[in-house]
């Protein structure tokens, strides 16, 4: 017997060793395609939000009011205006749902064409003008504001979801105020 020859014992415990390197290299693996499927629709997102046609959804006279967290889990932007001014859609798409809530009162998500994001308008003063499934322009006209729901005054409570999507394993996004603020100074 050479001396390079193993024992029994001694080639199962080498192929145990090799069995468990392979499985953390593959869990390790499955981990980093894992976050790279994170990060991409995230950055694919924030691209879209930078150089797509996007309008500013309340065209009237308007002051901010809370922003993200705001102390309470606040998810969006308010947007304060005269109760029955134009809410219109900041991005063309297909209307996603459209629904009440007790908390959000009257509400309609519209899933951005080309952007992995969904938009929400939340608070308006009916259920709005556009339907479920029905497809909608940027800038058109998709409900009135409102104060339904848990609403202090007449506003629009607006959120965007990250893909993929509002409610579906998706996650609002925080920056919210600096793209509604940056498409208030184009319109």
């Amino acid at each position: 017997m050479s001396n390079n020859s193993k024992s029994g014992p001694l080639l199962v415990r080498e192929a145990a060793l090799g069995v468990l390197f392979a499985t953390i290299g593959a869990v390790a693996l499955i981990g980093a395609l894992s976050v790279l499927a994170t990060i991409a629709p995230e950055a694919e997102a924030a691209r879209a939000l930078k150089k797509l046609n996007h309008t500013f959804p309340v065209p009237a006279r308007h002051t901010y009011g809370d922003g993200f967290g705001a102390g309470r889990g606040h998810q969006g932007q308010d947007v304060f205006a005269k109760c029955g001014k134009p809410v219109v859609s900041a991005r063309r798409g297909r209307v996603q749902e459209r629904g009440r809530h007790s908390a959000a009162g009257n509400y309609i998500v519209v899933d951005g064409a080309n952007t992995r994001v969904d938009y929400v308008y939340m608070h308006l003063r009916r259920s709005g003008l556009a339907r479920k499934g029905q497809r909608v322009g940027n800038g058109k006209q998709i409900g009135k504001v409102g104060q339904s729901g848990n609403a202090s005054g007449c506003h629009l409570h607006f959120e965007l979801w990250s893909g993929p999507g509002w409610y579906e394993g998706g996650r609002p996004k925080r920056s919210v105020t600096k793209h509604l603020r940056r498409w208030d100074r184009q319109s």
